[in-house]
This record gives structure tokens, sequence and C-alpha cells, in this order.
């Protein structure tokens, strides 16, 4: 949303922006062998004010595929996703309230791992056996969100309606961060969040007999001149009301972030996900990346995944469980090349 290009600017004050995402990238992730892909993004938002507190805000973004003759005959990939589609109220310093696909204030939560370009988001995996629009646990639809920060605290917290595709019951959520100024000692800010879905006993047999999902994590970053470090831990429980045991994901992820100057930037992680009683799937990923800016809109990626973990077995279908389109036994690497405008 930084480069967010202005389209539109009416008398009123109202506002549209278009931004979006372009990308190509070489890698050995999912089948073992070199691929190339391309990868997009395309957003619209828009802001109208009511009066000099109020205004009315949305946005819609998309995920683009590729559009290469191989995708276009494949009749189960769209060529559009949408990633977040909502509409809602800025009420200046009394916060924002948004409906729709949001941005879950998780995110504050998540984005403490989820910075390399190379990898997927691991925390809060198993919100899908509950409610198949979580791609994401911090991505779902039909979600009513209010957001707010009192100084130094930034609050989240939503409920979550579902809709006709979602099976819910109801789900909350609620996230809390305080960015804490050491002076030199530099910055750190903690973060709590949490979320609980709840299927709707008539669909279990569409839910595979998920009753509940059940997600807290806790976490932080310190930031201290170019470095920025990041550690989170997080837990999450399926529940089953067919006589399946409790599915239960517990995740630690270790982050490191360094700026050397304005155009290079080098990242790290190591990520370890354990899975008990469900798929049984195991994550040990050791991440290496490193950035170059060719301007201040467009970086070239490079990035080594060693994995040392092993793919689960889904317990009705017998099917090997792997993780983010490839083995979690199998080292991969990633070349990118990004515009973003």
């Amino acid at each position: 949303m930084t480069q967010a290009a202005e389209v539109y600017k009416g008398k009123d004050g109202s506002a549209v922006d278009i931004y979006g995402r372009l990308g190509f990238n070489i890698s050995d992730k999912k089948t073992g062998d070199v691929q190339g892909d391309f990868d997009g993004r395309l957003g619209v938002s828009g802001r109208q004010p009511v009066n000099d507190t109020l205004s009315l805000i949305g946005l819609a973004q998309y995920q683009v595929n590729s559009a290469e003759y191989a995708n276009n005959v494949e009749g189960e990939n769209d060529s559009l996703t949408a990633r977040y589609v909502w509409a809602g109220l800025d009420m200046a310093e009394y916060g924002k309230i948004t409906g729709g696909r949001v941005s879950s204030g998780l995110i504050m939560f998540t984005d403490i791992g989820d910075v390399f370009a190379s990898s997927d988001v691991s925390t809060g995996r198993q919100a899908r056996h509950i409610d198949p629009t979580a791609v994401q646990v911090f991505r779902q639809d039909g979600t009513v969100q209010y957001q707010n920060s009192f100084g130094q605290l930034d609050f989240s917290t939503a409920y979550i309606i579902g809709n006709n595709t979602s099976d819910l019951d109801y789900g909350y959520n609620a996230a809390l961060r305080y960015t804490l100024d050491m002076g030199d000692a530099g910055k750190l800010a903690p973060v709590i969040a949490f979320q609980k879905t709840r299927a709707e006993l008539s669909v279990n047999s569409r839910t595979n007999g998920a009753e509940s999902f059940t997600y807290g994590g806790i976490g932080t970053r310190y930031y201290l001149g170019s470095l920025m470090l990041g550690y989170l831990y997080s837990q999450d429980t399926v529940t089953y009301s067919n006589g399946n045991a409790d599915s239960k994901d517990k995740n630690h992820e270790f982050t490191a972030v360094y700026d050397i100057n304005s155009d290079w930037t080098v990242r790290a992680g190591y990520r370890y996900l354990n899975n008990q009683g469900g798929d049984k799937l195991e994550l040990r990923d050791t991440t290496f990346e490193a950035q170059y800016r060719l301007t201040p809109r467009s970086s070239v990626y490079s990035a080594w995944i060693l994995r040392n973990g092993h793919d689960g077995q889904n317990l009705l279908t017998g099917r090997s469980v792997s993780f983010g389109g490839s083995s979690a036994a199998e080292s991969f690497y990633h070349l990118g090349l990004r515009y973003e405008f």
C-alpha cells in the first residue's frame, strides 16, 4: 500500500488508489525440477469522507495467476483469487470498523515470522479444517473487525460470521501489540493473539467431523538500528465430534532481518512445527534469503530453504500431507524478481 498510486481525487476529498505487484520466480520447490512461474497481485482502495471525523473506506485485492496457456486450460486455476475484499468506516481516533475478507489484526502476530519472499506461513495452518475460506488464519471471509491504537498499544478484535460456503457457527479473535521504546537499547514490540472458530453441528459431515479450532500465540519483535529479531510461539487445536483425537500444532519461529545498506537486506530464520494427534506433519526449516533493491519499487530475491522434517498423513484419506506445495523433507531454492507499484 505504500506505493499506491492515486487514480481519482474528488472535490469532496474522495480518493481511489491502485496498487499491485508483479513477479517471476524460478524454483525447484514443487517438483524437485527447476520451474518458472509468474505471480502478481492487483488491488484498489478507496476513501470517501462523510465529515471531519468519519470516512467510508474499502479495499479489494486479488491474486493474479499466470496467463500462460497451461493455466488457461486448467479448469481449477481461476485467473483472479480474492485475498482481501472489505468495506468499512474510519472513525479517526475512535478506530476502524471493517467487514468482509479483512486483513485480520492477527497479522500483527503472524508477521513476526512472515518476513521471507520464499516461504509460507505455517502458524495457524489448521484453521481451514473448520473454515475452508481461511487460507491463512489472518484472512477469512465474513469477518467484522474493530481496530484502534491507544498510544503505543495496538488493538484488534473481530467476530467471524462466515458465509454460505464456510460452514461456521461462529468465530472470534483478538490481538494486542505494545511497542516499548528503550532509547539506545532499541525497541521491543510483544504481541499476543487468540482465535476460536466453531462449525455448525449440522455440517460436521462436510468438515469431516471437525468441530472447533482454537488458536493462541505469543511473540515479539526487537529492533536495534538496522537489525530486527523476532520470535513467536503458537499452538492450535482442532477438536472432532466423530471420535477422532484432537489435532494439535505447536509452532516455534525465529527470524532475523538485517539491512546492510539501502540496497541489500539479508534474512535468516528457523521454524519448528510439530503436529500431535492429527496428520503428524513436522517442519524443521532453516531459511537464508538475500534481497537486492534495483529501485525503491523493484527487487531481486535469492533464497535457500533447508528442510529436515517429514510429511504427515491425512487420517481419512491416507494421503501424504506436505506443506507449501513441497515435501517437508526436501530442501529447495528460490530466485525471484519482484516489482511493486
